[in-house]
């Protein structure tokens, strides 16, 4: 599967709430290093997804590049948390058509507040 398959299908799954689906494109030891968290394994992060996931209203993907083994996508994440409107951007690292690190940058201000 190219990268931007992989890509494209896991971003869909996650965002329409398809955790099943979305782990599916992520390989077992997963480095996963966020604005919050950071993981080593994919379900621990489909954890953490799955709450973050539950607070969206939905997913505006504004810009999105992809080569062979690696991908970036911008997308503004509209939460129903008083954080709002989330500008996050996302890189990705794929082999064997499985996401194997993602690096997550947005503004964790407000989250952070929420989280005490």
């Amino acid at each position: 599967m190219e990268t931007k398959q992989v890509i494209t299908s896991y971003h869909a799954a996650w965002t329409s709430g398809d955790m099943k689906a979305a782990r599916s494109f992520l390989a077992d030891g997963l480095d996963f290093k966020g604005s919050i968290e950071k993981f080593q394994r994919a379900d621990d992060f489909v954890g953490s997804l799955t709450i973050f996931q539950k607070m969206l209203r939905g997913v505006n993907v504004i810009q999105s590049f992809y080569s062979t083994n690696e991908a970036a996508l911008l997308y503004d994440c509209d939460t129903m948390t008083p954080a709002g409107v989330i500008r996050t951007a996302e890189f990705f690292s794929v082999a064997n058509s499985k996401i194997t690190a993602i690096k997550l940058i947005f503004d964790a201000t407000e989250l952070r507040k929420l989280m005490g």
